[in-house]
């Protein structure tokens, strides 16, 4: 019971966020789950661990109800790994996108999803300028080991983005 209450806190936090903010878009970026590592491997091959596996299931389980609309990825198997238990949950092809510009990949997600909540599953070399492109002020970092952060943010017509950081 516990456990179920405290899964759907952050679901609650969404729907909050996403009442508050009526018409407004929401970005829920995730870095990639775990991963297998080695040094001759190929970076954009590395598969999620078993630990990264049961990451994505939870993430899945977390946000199957948060009405998501869009899933984006990069062009890296651990990014559309991490969130294909979600994908298949609400039978959406994820968008494969090269790692590139954030702006212009925020240009897109205001195009094409404008008042919508959307998954991106990123990089700690992406998810920092994401969430500067969507207008967050202060830097955010995430450490190389750490795999567990959910960003929710929440565009406001003509001021700052709120955002909520979380941790699954």
């Amino acid at each position: 019971m516990k456990a179920r209450l405290m899964s759907s806190i952050p679901v609650a936090l969404i729907a909050t966020f996403e009442t508050m903010a009526s018409a407004q878009q929401t970005v829920i970026l995730v870095r990639h789950a775990e991963i297998q590592g080695s040094a001759m491997a190929e970076p954009k091959g590395l598969p999620l661990t078993e630990a990264g596996e049961a990451r994505a299931k939870r993430l899945a389980a977390l946000l199957k109800d948060a009405g998501i609309s869009a899933i984006y990825v990069t062009d890296f198997v651990r990014t559309r790994e991490t969130a294909a238990p979600l994908a298949r949950e609400l039978n959406k092809d994820p968008v494969v996108l090269a790692k590139g510009d954030p702006q212009m990949l925020v240009e897109k997600l205001r195009t094409e999803h404008g008042g919508q909540t959307v998954l991106l599953v990123g990089h700690t070399d992406t998810l920092p300028g994401l969430a500067k492109a969507l207008g967050h002020p202060a830097e955010i970092k995430i450490e190389p080991q750490d795999f567990g952060n959910l960003f929710v943010v929440t565009t406001r017509g003509g001021g700052s983005p709120v955002l909520l950081r979380l941790r699954y």
